[in-house]
């Protein structure tokens, strides 16, 4: 496999697919080349929904990717959220994929999902209509009639087209005649809470918005919108999910704790992060900014600094050789220390200083807002290019949503620019440094490694 294949998909991944024919063609030409390695990118959890799509379409009709069996496809799309899955399979629905793989893997996954009845109850509209595609109008139809008027050729009928595929057979059939609205006394606490809503909505409580409010218009429109929001709130509002370890940067920072006070769980968190996490040959040198700019403020306070701690403290475990530089900090980075955030950004010198020592690549982790001698770094980087110096250089950015714009925040043109949200983006970060040391055409042991450092969870 050509490792430029895989560096394109990691450019692209969290790019919507949506009139890029560049990455539809990127898509088949991975799936054509390392069907094995391929199937495995439907759990990449960074990737945009529209490219697992774009993977199980090609799975399914590509016929590099038929000696996959359906079995596998299935049990890597229950590595997703069922909500996800659901949105994944959609596309056999959407591209009018009609084929009896296709039939075999959305069959496979909906019925014998065990949160089959949760899906249905939540999804209604979108399981149905996946259903009947996957099925035909004429036996759904048929499929209806049995459920709604029992017989013994019904029951023949039910199990060799649906029950064969669930777990629980009676709870299958309960969320069929859901599906089908055809009258059960539901058994499922699920089926039963979004049949009661029909009633009363607050027998809802629990269910996705989009379900209550879809509910509040056909049955209880006199219900304020406000009502609706408080009775989903407790499944749809997430806190934001941090990693271990940039928790307790935050944590240590905010609450000025001593390192004393929090090495132990320090160490215990690091272990923990790392289990997974393979070892990469290499000379990497590090560029961690702590001025002040990566305070932050507000909702986002602390957060650029301790991811940026995070991901040095995962990289200096899991690379033969980091040598770290450090720009701006109350004080120097260690085991005993824990720098705040102070100062300017003087990232020209420091990248100069790292160059010095000639390593495998360079990693500048920062903000982008270098306010001292603004521009320097683009002009240090466009020197070294000019002696010869080829080594790549990242420039990662802590960011707190994935809607940031960084296009004032890229140092240059010469910077491989990579937003990073969550302390699992070294992941990433490990992936590339590897495929910068490998040859142009990957092996399956290396296709292997990648596989283990991007999606090993």
């Amino acid at each position: 496999m050509d490792k430029k294949l895989l560096i394109e998909y990691l450019n692209c991944r969290q790019t919507p697919l949506t009139g890029q024919e560049q990455m539809v063609t990127l898509h088949q030409r991975m799936c054509e080349a390392a069907p094995e390695f391929y199937l495995y990118l439907l759990t990449d959890p960074f990737a945009d929904l529209s490219h697992k799509r774009e993977m199980l379409a090609n799975l399914i009709r590509l016929p590099a990717a038929h000696t996959i069996n359906r079995q596998r496809i299935v049990e890597q799309l229950r590595v997703l959220s069922a909500e996800e899955a659901l949105l994944v399979a959609d596309v056999i629905r959407q591209r009018r994929i009609n084929n009896r793989r296709a039939r075999e893997i959305g069959l496979q996954l909906l019925i014998g999902h065990e949160q089959f009845p949760q899906l249905a109850a939540a999804r209604r509209q979108r399981v149905t209509l996946l259903l009947k595609h996957l099925l035909g109008e004429r036996t759904w139809s048929s499929v209806r009639r049995f459920l709604a008027q029992p017989s013994e050729v019904g029951e023949k009928f039910l199990r060799r087209e649906l029950l064969h595929y669930a777990p629980d057979p009676a709870i299958a059939r309960e969320t069929l005649c859901f599906l089908a609205g055809v009258p059960f006394d539901p058994t499922d606490p699920t089926l039963a809470r979004r049949m009661a809503a029909r009633e009363q909505l607050e027998q809802g409580e629990g269910l996705p918005r989009e379900t209550l409010f879809g509910l509040r218009g056909i049955y209880h429109r006199d219900v304020p919108a406000s009502r609706v929001r408080s009775l989903s709130a407790s499944t749809t509002r997430l806190g934001r999910q941090d990693g271990p370890l940039t928790m307790l940067y935050k944590e240590a920072l905010q609450q000025g704790l001593r390192a004393e006070e929090y090495a132990e769980e320090l160490w215990r968190r690091t272990e923990q992060a790392v289990a997974s996490l393979p070892l990469v040959e290499g000379r990497l040198a590090v560029v961690v900014d702590l001025s002040a700019s990566m305070a932050s403020s507000g909702e986002r306070a602390f957060h650029p600094v301790a991811l940026a701690l995070a991901l040095v403290r995962l990289l200096q475990q899991r690379v033969t050789s980091v040598t770290l530089y450090q720009v701006g900090g109350s004080c120097l980075a260690s085991e005993e220390l824990l720098p705040k955030p102070t100062g300017l950004t003087d990232l020209a010198t420091a990248l100069l200083d790292a160059a010095r020592m000639q390593p495998q690549a360079i990693l500048l982790i920062t903000d982008g807002y270098e306010n001292s001698r603004q521009g320097d770094a683009a002009l240090i980087l466009q020197g070294l290019r000019l002696l010869g110096l080829t080594m790549p250089v990242y420039q990662l950015v802590p960011v707190f949503t994935d809607s940031e714009h960084l296009q004032q925040r890229h140092l240059g043109g010469d910077f491989i620019l990579l937003p990073v949200r969550h302390e699992q983006g070294v992941r990433e970060v490990l992936t590339r440094l590897f495929l910068d040391y490998a040859s142009e055409s990957i092996s399956p042991v290396e296709a292997e490694q990648v596989q283990q450092l991007l999606l090993t969870r």
